[in-house]
């Protein structure tokens, strides 16, 4: 019996060739879609999950309320760890954990990294697998841990236990000075969806030897480590432990008047991910947070989308084909064939074509996967089929789900016929029922839906890339120099290159670096952002002035008590006539006074509201950063002679120079992939739909063709006929473009809302040229064939016939 089954599948399929290879094809991009789009949720999913037994590791973390606003942070300062190890006896141990970028050299090569510094306990918290050497050398601070991964990279072998690693220490002077460490252990690198992304790590003791902040110290209220986790192994002393760190609440809260904790808490590392980044978000989080949730919600809204289309062109094609064997069914049934066997076998053929969709899918995916990890830097999926048992259960599940959505209803309904109607031929069955114009409809409704998605985030990412941010978007490189020296140092080696319009100075920089703190203007206080930058800033950064003046240089009044600050700060403040002059106190007792305004600074890019900015005069002391302004088209080639010239003056270090452009990548890369992934979405969209509706105006066309021909012999012209046959059609998609449009244009603008703050929502007019691609795409499909076939000889069809 199994035989008789599968020639009949074999024989049905071949007579239907171009509708098959059409609906395979469909099927494999919807399921390499969903195969992307399952392992992209898996990785964040399961971040954190390559750690055992960390069910009893928690995170302290605390909240602050300012101004009604209840915030969270994961710093902590400094002297906790010290105080809960010496006097919360139900901890049963403490680690600290802290980041730093750090230039390290082997030989004569340098390379940057990032740094970590953790305690002794660190590797009894997590754990890492040591592939050479010992965890005991992790309590030597003359010891350091790499791995394996960049064992290879820079020793071409793994073991390197015993080998000198040295990193570059900045000193006041500008002078790098070298720290030998030993290396003491090689650990097997975790997959990259953890929440450490340290490539060495060592003894927390050496951080004070690269730390340049005087107030950073052990015991320093005012400064904070990046993470503190506690060990409690029991969960019902959580409430105890808790209540014991509230103990440091006021130590706190007496240093920083002006930035107050409200309460610590303790955040289970296990979940801690996607809890930190739940609403309120985690600020001041220095370790990995995850992927954003709009990169994994939009590859699934995406590939949901896709699979409906090809399921409901399968399903569609199914029909139309299935309605060609009423005859068969009429004479199995006839001859004794129960209904349930004629049911196994129509989903048995679906089943058969939904495997060989799954095979075209993962074929596909082979190569869409890299495609798609390609387009984000923090991704790293990873496609195997013997690894992960989750996946296989994936592609089963997607296997009989869609098989059972694309063949059930011909499959149940068709067999439902009795067999002396079939064979009279009063049993009616095609492309004409309410059920078969829902499946087009629904076609037509994705397919604009998508296409509509495609044109606003194009439209998005154009708006935004000419977006006025309030500075210079192009044009600028900076460079970490670390302090004055190096900077005096590097400036004068790059003062005599023409191509270099302006050279500045400055702790901070719009692009990579600000802090955000509470000033009072009399009985009103807000959090601003603040920028403490050096001469000649404002003119490298393209900055507008636009009320007062620019700060006056080497003006000791103005490094004390003068800021100048953005037009957001007036609005924040309600200033509505001059601002110049406002006295402004900050950290409870330094008092400033306001000299200038400049144009609003999107310091945070586009992705949130814009911040009131207050910009202060430093001293060359304070410098850490240098910043350059080439000439018009030339910032690669200054951007090479900085890099030139560094390893002539910091022979010992890695050049560390960056184009603005660079670090607005996050932005512009945003933008361009979400353009490119919802631009793939409307192609194979409306490329899915036009082949469903050729295939059904196809097979609608082979059952009237006795129709077309009597119509030709009594005179019919080419456009009534056309317009007969496709008239459903026409009336579907009349429907459906009303239905599609209105869900994409408020479906675009609740999605980019939900992804910037400043963005340009759809128009009418995009909303016309996506509703005008659909025409053409559904003209395109049928145009050809049903115009072909309305000019046919009606002597061939009736012939035919």
């Amino acid at each position: 019996m199994f035989k008789n089954y599968l020639l009949i599948t074999l024989r049905n399929l071949l007579k239907n060739k171009l509708f098959i290879f059409i609906n395979v094809f469909g099927m494999g991009v919807a399921i390499a879609c969903c195969i992307v789009a399952y392992l992209n949720w898996e990785y964040s999913d399961k971040w954190d999950a390559s750690f055992s037994n960390t069910e009893n590791i928690y995170r302290v973390q605390f909240w602050r309320e300012f101004q009604g606003d209840n915030q969270r942070y994961g710093i902590i300062p400094m002297p906790v760890a010290g105080y809960v190890k010496q006097n919360i006896k139900d901890v049963a141990a403490v680690t600290r954990y802290h980041t730093t970028y750090s230039d390290m050299r082997i030989g004569e090569e340098i390379f940057g990294t990032q740094m970590a510094f953790a305690d002794s306990s660190f590797f009894s918290f997590f754990d890492y697998k040591l592939k050479y050497g010992s965890f005991d050398n992790f309590y030597d601070k003359s010891q350091i841990f790499i791995s394996d991964e960049t064992a290879r990279k820079y020793y071409n072998k793994e073991d390197v236990v015993g080998e000198m690693l040295t990193q570059i220490i900045l000193d006041k002077n500008g002078v790098r000075n070298p720290k030998e460490f030993i290396i003491g252990g090689v650990f097997e690198k975790k997959p990259s969806n953890i929440s450490f992304g340290f490539e060495v790590i060592t003894l927390f003791d050496n951080f004070w030897d690269v730390n340049r902040d005087p107030e950073m110290s052990e015991t320093s209220w005012k400064r904070w480590t990046g993470a503190l986790f506690l060990k409690i192994n029991d969960p019902s002393l959580l409430k105890s432990v808790t209540a014991q760190l509230q103990s440091y609440v006021e130590p706190q809260n007496k240093a920083r008047e002006d930035f107050k904790v409200t309460s610590y808490y303790l955040q289970p590392f296990v979940g801690m991910m996607a809890a930190n980044r739940a609403n309120p978000r985690l600020n001041s989080d220095w370790m990995n947070g995850g992927i954003p949730d709009e990169a994994v919600v939009v590859p699934a809204i995406m590939s949901v989308m896709l699979l409906l289309l090809a399921c409901f062109n399968f399903t569609n094609t199914s029909i139309a084909i299935s309605s060609r064997r009423l005859k068969e069914i009429g004479i199995r049934k006839v001859m004794g064939g129960l209904r349930l066997q004629l049911v196994v076998q129509f989903l048995g053929e679906n089943l058969i074509l939904c495997l060989l969709g799954l095979i075209a899918g993962l074929l596909l995916a082979e190569w869409l996967v890299p495609a798609y990890d390609s387009l984000w830097p923090w991704l790293d999926l990873n496609l195997s089929y013997t690894e992960n048992i989750g996946f296989l259960l994936f592609l089963v599940l997607l296997l009989i789900i869609t098989a059972l959505i694309a063949g059930s209803y011909p499959a149940f309904y068709i067999t439902a016929f009795e067999p002396v109607s079939i064979l009279k031929g009063k049993a009616k069955f095609g492309g004409t029922n309410w059920f078969t114009r829902i499946l087009l409809g629904g076609q037509f409704v994705i397919s604009l839906l998508s296409i509509i998605m495609g044109v606003a985030f194009y439209n998005n990412g154009v708006y935004q890339k000419n977006y006025d941010l309030g500075f210079a978007t192009s044009g600028v490189i900076s460079a970490w120099v670390g302090n004055e020296a190096g900077f005096n140092t590097y400036r004068d080696a790059l003062a005599s290159n023409p191509d270099i319009v302006a050279i500045a100075g400055t702790l901070h920089h719009v692009a990579n670096g600000f802090y955000n703190d509470p000033v009072k203007y009399e009985s009103l206080e807000r959090e601003v952002d603040i920028l403490d930058v050096g001469d000649d800033y404002f003119d490298a950064m393209d900055m507008t002035l636009v009320a007062g003046r620019k700060f006056i240089k080497d003006s000791e009044t103005d490094m004390k008590e003068s800021v100048i600050v953005t037009e957001e700060f007036l609005k924040t403040f309600d200033w509505k006539d001059d601002a110049i002059g406002k006295r402004l106190v900050w950290m409870d007792t330094v008092q400033l006074y306001v000299v200038g305004v400049v144009k609003n600074i999107y310091s945070r890019a586009l992705w949130e509201p814009i911040e009131p900015t207050m910009i202060r005069y430093a001293s060359p002391t304070k410098f850490q950063q240098l910043v350059v302004k080439s000439a018009p088209g030339k910032t690669t080639a200054v951007n090479e002679y900085m890099e030139q010239k560094w390893k002539e003056v910091f022979p010992n270090s890695l050049y560390t120079g960056q184009m603005i452009d660079q670090e607005l990548q996050e932005t512009n890369e945003i933008n361009a992939n979400v353009t490119t992934m919802f631009g793939f979405l409307g192609f194979f969209a409306a490329l899915m739909t036009g082949i469903g509706l050729y295939t059904l105006v196809s097979l609608n066309i082979v059952k009237r063709m006795k129709e077309i021909g009597v119509r030709k012999v009594l005179g019919a012209s080419v456009s009534n006929i056309a317009g007969v046959i496709n008239f459903e059609f026409i009336v579907n998609l009349g429907v459906a473009t009303l239905l599609g449009g209105a869900l994409g244009f408020f479906a675009a603008n609740a999605l980019m809302d939900s992804i910037w703050e400043y963005y340009l929502h759809l128009n009418y007019i995009s909303l016309i040229v996506s509703v005008s691609v659909m025409v053409v795409v559904a003209l395109l499909a049928v145009g050809y064939k049903t115009i072909s076939t309305a000019m046919l000889n009606p002597t061939k069809t009736l012939r035919d016939e």
